[in-house]
This record gives structure tokens, sequence and C-alpha cells, in this order.
């Protein structure tokens, strides 16, 4: 498992989506979360071995859909590396 770390300017509720990046029938998993009142929280995935993985973020709050995407590098089950769009 890995864990990432986000801070937002408000609570995050909303839906995570993982998928294991070069595989053209890769499963995805989506996990809903809350974030209760914190700004500053770690979100812990569970990851398939090594590899890239795609990350997205999305959530609604007052009424706007947000949605935010990173690329997370996975090796010897610890995270390397994080690319966000």
């Amino acid at each position: 498992m890995i864990a990432l770390r986000y801070n937002f300017d408000h609570p995050f509720q909303g839906k995570v989506i993982l998928r294991k990046t070069g595989y053209k029938h890769a499963r995805c998993r989506a996990i809903y979360f809350d974030s209760a009142d914190e700004h500053d929280f770690n979100i812990t995935l569970q990851v398939d071995g090594d590899g890239t993985y795609q990350v997205v973020l999305n959530w609604e709050f007052e009424g706007r859909s947000f949605s935010h995407e990173s690329s997370v590098t996975v090796k010897n089950g610890q995270h390397i590396h994080e690319d966000i769009y």
C-alpha cells in the first residue's frame, strides 16, 4: 500500500480512482473517501505491484464539480514519483 498526501483549501469528500497504466484492460479501483474536517490528509491506496498508476480524484464542493489527476510511480512497494496534471 502507498499513501498520497493532499492539502486542499477545503475538506475532501468524493471518489478516488486508481488504475495501473500500460495495460489495455487494466482494472480500475474506486474508493470513496471523506477527509472529515481535515484539509491536509493522506489517502491510502492498495497497488498491484510495481509500475505506474493513474490516480483521479473527483468531488463536489459548494455546488461545483472538481477533478484532480496524477500519475504515480511505485517501485519495490514504495511511492517514488508523482506527476500532477
